[in-house]
């Protein structure tokens, strides 16, 4: 619940609302607490006249004496047959305009921003409201992921499941406002709120059963897209954007020889329209896992991807900064990285102990430094199922805004949470055991820009 107090201040506050006109001298202001996140706001109050007996309260102060009352006889008296009312006691929240109201809540964290939509009617109206949601920030929302069934026509089909498994998906993923038919569109990549999408293109294939094919990037919410030219290798593509730095993306392609080894990146900019080709600067033995989102991460401008090499190897979006971070301990496997809580996460079972799952924190990008920060059996996360990492389960996401850990485990492909703090493990759904990976997790993006308007 919202709570609420108006006190005087005199220093300064953490953010200035301004109201009106410019204050006199005699201003004053009051100290607006939202005290669920402890956010004081100054606003400004319109200068009122002095209190009655303000100067014999000033007096009383210096000499400690208690000024007297006002006279009954100065006071009026309540018209006959009426009862005196009580003066109500004024919400200071209630004076505030919607503009201000949401310049204050797009401050707060979006687990704060959800509650307060129990506060009232009015304040889930004001938070729900389109055009106010472009201004606050979202929080997960569900996955996209594909089916096959050879027996149906088309064989693929796309689903989105909302994050409780519950209701009406918080998107239909038909793509029907794309330019090719539902079936020849490939979900690849996505990244806060934007999603890559290989799009095959009617016509032949070519010598190596490949279809032609180019790229889009849309916005579900919003169903803008914006079509990206020029592409060679889909499976080794990734999306890479955050709105809170740029409305413009970019689509990094991982450049191979014939050795399979990585021999640099093409990387397109929304913002020039155009591909530029880079050498890689890290070592030669840097091997390529294949398309797998849950080996991806982009964090801090840069691509982090996990190599066969058991290396995570790092590019900035201009070619000009690369990376090489070895993986922490001796595990069997190559391991899935993942933000976690604004830091690189790498998530892996030890070749020692193959039921036991590490989750690793790269605390320092200078030193390469790893923490462990959390360790699970996967026999009490899987009731006791013995589960092989990667292929009988798969971690596919990080909550961005807590310490839960989604699972895609089993024959039928039962998503699950895992909530590190509180070492709970909860059943979402049975995603069904035609569904395949990609599962790629979906933060809604309200904006209605995608690349400053195109």
């Amino acid at each position: 619940m919202l709570m609420a107090h108006v006190v005087p201040i005199a220093g300064p506050s953490v953010l200035h609302v301004p109201h009106g006109p410019q204050r006199t001298a005699h201003s004053t202001h009051i100290h607006f607490h939202l005290l669920s996140q402890n956010l004081p706001i100054r606003l400004p109050c319109a200068a009122t006249a002095p209190p009655p007996h303000a100067d014999a309260s000033a007096a009383a102060s210096v000499t400690g004496d208690r000024p007297p009352p006002p006279s009954p006889a100065t006071l009026p008296a309540p018209k006959s047959g009426e009862m005196e009312a009580r003066p109500e006691r004024r919400n200071p929240a209630a004076s505030l305009t919607d503009e201000v109201l949401v310049e204050i809540l797009s401050r707060l964290p979006v687990r704060s921003v959800c509650r307060f939509k129990c506060v009232s009617r009015s304040w889930r109206c004001l938070i729900s409201d389109p055009e106010h949601r472009k201004k606050l920030p979202q929080t997960l929302a569900g996955f996209f992921y594909k089916s096959w069934n050879f027996e149906r026509c088309p064989s693929s089909a796309h689903h989105f499941t909302n994050v409780s498994g519950k209701g009406a998906p918080f998107i239909y993923p038909s793509f029907s406002y794309l330019p090719v038919p539902s079936s020849d569109v490939l979900p690849l990549d996505c990244r806060n709120g934007l999603l890559l999408c290989c799009c095959f293109l009617p016509g032949p294939h070519d010598r190596d059963g490949l279809r032609s094919f180019h790229y889009a990037v849309c916005n579900p919410a919003t169903e803008k897209w914006v079509t990206v030219q020029g592409g060679n290798r889909y499976n080794s593509a990734y999306l890479c954007f955050d709105p809170a730095v740029s409305s413009h993306f970019h689509v990094v392609e991982y450049v191979v020889g014939e050795d399979e080894y990585v021999t640099g990146v093409e990387i397109y900019s929304s913002r020039t329209g155009a591909w530029s080709h880079k050498e890689a600067e890290w070592t030669d033995d840097v091997l390529l896992y294949g398309r797998d989102s849950a080996r991806s991460v982009f964090l801090d401008g840069f691509l982090y991807t996990v190599m066969v090499t058991y290396l995570i190897v790092a590019v900035d979006m201009e070619g000009n900064a690369w990376k090489t971070i070895p993986t922490p301990g001796s595990f069997e496997d190559l391991g899935f990285i993942h933000q976690v809580q604004g830091r690189l996460g790498f998530f892996d079972v030890e070749r020692d102990d193959p039921f036991k799952l590490s989750v690793w924190i790269l605390q320092d990008n200078g030193t390469n430094k790893w923490v462990r920060k959390h360790t699970v059996s996967t026999l009490r996360l899987f009731g006791r199922k013995k589960m092989q990492f990667d292929l009988g389960y798969k971690v596919i996401a990080v909550h961005p805004e807590c310490n839960l850990v989604f699972f895609v485990y089993g024959w039928d492909n039962t998503l699950m949470a895992y909530e590190m703090d509180r070492r709970e493990v909860r059943v979402i759904r049975n995603l069904g055991h035609e569904c395949s990976d990609p599962y790629l997790p979906y933060v809604p993006l309200f904006s209605d820009s995608l690349a400053d308007g195109q």
